[in-house]
């Protein structure tokens, strides 16, 4: 596995802030952890897989670490090797009924994806599961938001899975694995000690020496900061479009449907109307979720919808790091469907916009003045915030509530949900010879956020991952259904542009066109 770099070895680390703000907000109707559903071609067999990913497990040494949590919460948690590692605690084979649909097989795995993970062993599962419709076996991944985003996550895929149907060599470890001694207690409370102090008193001095050296760009943070509050106070501010699934505070069950297209289609779609592919997706997301409005009465005339979407903000150099080093940019579409050109049109004006203010970088210095707050008054907070909504949650499972058009729901501020796109690989993707042929991308949710969207592409493809709490969204093929139709209608639409365009080009301009110019869309289709 050549092309496949190692990840460097870790020994112990402390989460940053970002990452451990996903410990602090997890609750047990909102786990934190993100994931996917990969489905491969045969069945693999069990044990094989269990040494395909055993022999890779030291080129991601966090997959072998437990969280460890700070006396008094003085600093943020550990993640220190866990001395009980074992890979048969963390993949698990589950067998499925003969002749169960795939729909019915994706609820099951969605009851082993809704469950937190187990905070005494590393952070992640594997779950197999045979007897798939189609002679195909999933492998369901979960991997807790502490340790990757989704970029981070596609640098873990292209360790874990081959590039090429043949065995590939991986590179051996110079000896074998023995886990660090744990910390003590007290160890742990004054390397903590140690740490607040050291941020602190380099914290002063960075301030002090940029002021001094680069006034410009302490001005610039300054700006920055006061861009971000005023986008938050939006936020908190100006209301959005009631739905059903921001009503409540969700509950711990969750359903998945899934549609995949194919990725040259987003780019003729992209080159036709302009924008990016991003904006594409956004367009078809924001007009699926209006037409889903809609169809079950719930008023949206002159109303909005915000959609969260995060902005990875890495470095080149820190393209192959884990955690997350994300911020987010939430642009706004009208609530009622409309001409799905001209939603198009409007979002990309409207991610313009927020390009052109900065919104994106301006939100990730205000998260950077965060690391300022002491863990011990944020795990206390969020630990309260997360029981309420637990509480919440279940009690409006227990009364068996439903939200209605007319009915009592929680006041629409914020955003309506999360969409979430990240580049994955273009190549297809192995394990013991079987060849993955759909990766379905799998997000949290939470709070009053019961519906959200992953986007993944893979080996040509789009994938779109629909994941809702279906006491808030049961019918989440419905949505399914809408986000296929509109991406359906700017194909015709792109097609129609293209031959339209063609039809008014002078005739040398068109023996001039090279071959690969012509469109990508199939004009039957």
């Amino acid at each position: 596995m050549a092309e496949t770099p190692a990840l460097p070895s870790l020994l112990s680390y402390r989460l940053s802030t970002q990452d451990a703000t996903f410990i602090y907000g997890e609750s047990q109707s909102g786990p934190l952890h993100i994931g996917s559903i990969a489905l491969f071609e045969g069945q693999l067999d069990f044990n094989a897989m269990l040494g395909h990913f055993d022999e890779r497990m030291h080129l991601v040494p966090r997959y072998r670490q437990r969280l460890i949590g700070v006396p008094l919460n003085l600093a943020h948690a550990m993640m220190e090797d866990d001395p009980e590692y074992s890979l048969d605690n963390h993949v698990h084979l589950h067998q499925l009924p003969d002749g169960m649909s795939e729909a019915d097989a994706l609820t099951e795995m969605m009851r082993s994806y809704q469950k937190p993970l187990d905070r005494k062993h590393p952070l992640w599962e594997l779950h197999t599961y045979h007897n798939l419709t189609g002679n195909r076996t999933a492998l369901l991944w979960k991997v807790h938001h502490c340790l990757v985003d989704g970029v981070s996550g596609v640098e873990l895929t292209k360790v874990m899975y081959d590039f090429r149907a043949e065995p590939e060599d991986i590179p051996q470890p110079p000896e074998p694995w023995v886990p660090a001694q744990p910390s003590s207690q007290v160890r742990r409370f004054g390397e903590a000690v140690r740490d607040r102090i050291q941020a602190a008193v380099s914290s002063t001095i960075n301030a002090a020496v940029e002021a001094i050296e680069d006034p410009v760009w302490v001005a610039e943070r300054a700006r920055q900061v006061g861009v971000a509050s005023r986008l938050m106070a939006d936020l908190a501010t100006r209301r959005i479009v009631a739905t059903p699934w921001n009503a409540t505070p969700v509950s711990q069950d969750r359903i998945v449907a899934w549609t995949s297209q194919p990725f040259a289609e987003f780019r003729a779609i992209r080159s036709a109307f302009g924008g990016s592919v991003n904006d594409v997706v956004l367009a078809i997301l924001a007009e699926s979720a209006a037409r889903y409005l809609q169809h079950h009465g719930y008023p949206v005339e002159g109303q909005d919808l915000r959609i969260g979407c995060p902005v990875n903000v890495r470095h080149k150099e820190e393209k192959t790091s884990l955690g997350n080093r994300v911020s987010m940019m939430f642009p706004t579409s009208p609530a009622a469907p409309m001409d799905i050109v001209e939603r198009l049109k409007l979002i990309c004006e409207e991610t313009e916009r927020i390009k052109a203010a900065g919104s994106a970088q301006a939100l990730e210095t205000l998260l950077q003045l965060s690391d300022a707050i002491p863990p011990s008054m944020i795990a206390p907070a969020g630990l309260a915030a997360t029981t309420l909504l637990d509480v919440a949650g279940r009690l409006a499972k227990w009364a068996d509530w439903k939200p209605r058009p007319d009915g009592f729901g929680l006041p629409a501020f914020g955003i309506n949900f999360v969409a979430t796109n990240v580049p994955g690989v273009q190549v297809p993707l192995y394990v013991n010879g079987h060849v993955c042929l759909d990766m379905v991308p799998l997000v949290p949710l939470g709070a009053n956020l019961g519906y959200a969207v992953a986007i993944f592409s893979y080996y040509r493809s789009l994938y779109f991952g629909m994941t809702a709490d279906p006491r808030v969204m049961p019918d989440v093929a419905l949505m399914k259904a809408f986000v296929d139709d509109a991406f359906a209608e700017l194909k015709r639409r792109c097609v129609g542009h293209s031959a339209e365009k063609a039809r008014h080009e002078p005739p040398q301009a068109r023996a001039r066109r090279p071959l690969e110019a012509a469109p990508a869309l199939d004009a039957k289709s």
